[in-house]
């Protein structure tokens, strides 16, 4: 059996199981794009290799190795995301589609590189959590820009917005490394930043997508 087939399965069991109900064979099929037979044949297989608790007509649950895998496979995909995204400015749709071949063959070594090297993202660009590693307790973590206090300072770490609305604040000075001061929330669920000596307001949903290391607050007159 194929590694990153076991992988495959488990990582969309896992997705159907958020809610706390089994993953049906005909839900694994239709999300994996694979026949329901070949699926219950699989199951059985997973099953006997003690990664899920698998009844036919009652669906697959995770046991809590298969668990394990899946989640490490999953911080795999949403750090290739964000480096792929955020580093090198990939669309996401292919930035999505690249990271589930890559996950497969990176090492968690050099995922663990990966994830220092982008200053430990907490999201990834689709905005869910992303699981924290080994290296992440040993480092501190980045946050959203959105999340800093007025008066607050933070080194911007990675963008992970749209290749048009990167590239537009790229140009007006948001660049990794760069230190980024919040002056002021505003009403309008805005922040007013400074930066590179421009006072600059943006967004809450571009403040989200633009993570930061904090520092100490700066006096900024």
């Amino acid at each position: 059996m194929r590694k990153n087939i076991t992988e495959e399965y488990l990582e969309t069991i896992l997705y159907l199981t958020r809610g706390g109900a089994r993953a049906k064979t005909r839900d694994i099929a239709q999300a994996m794009g694979i026949k329901p037979p070949s699926v219950s044949e699989m199951l059985l297989k997973l099953r006997d290799q003690g990664y899920i608790d698998y009844m036919p007509y009652e669906g697959a649950a995770l046991t809590e190795e298969g668990r394990a895998e899946a989640i490490r496979m999953e911080r795999k995909h949403q750090l290739l995301e964000t480096f792929l995204v955020g580093t090198l400015g990939v669309d996401t749709d292919t930035a999505h589609d690249e990271a589930c071949e890559l996950e497969h063959s990176v090492s968690d070594d050099t995922m663990e590189k990966i994830c220092s090297y982008l200053g430990h993202p907490r999201y990834c660009p689709d905005d869910h959590p992303i699981t924290r590693g080994e290296c992440c307790d040993k480092a501190d973590v980045t946050m959203p820009l959105f999340d800093l206090k007025e008066g607050e300072e933070g080194i911007i770490r990675v963008i992970t917005l749209d290749n048009n609305t990167r590239d537009y604040m790229l140009s007006l000075g948001f660049l990794p490394d760069v230190p980024v001061y919040v002056k002021k929330k505003l009403p309008s669920n805005s922040l007013l930043i400074r930066i590179k000596g421009s006072e600059i307001a943006i967004g809450r949903d571009i403040a989200c997508k633009i993570l930061v290391s904090k520092t100490a607050p700066k006096v900024v007159t």
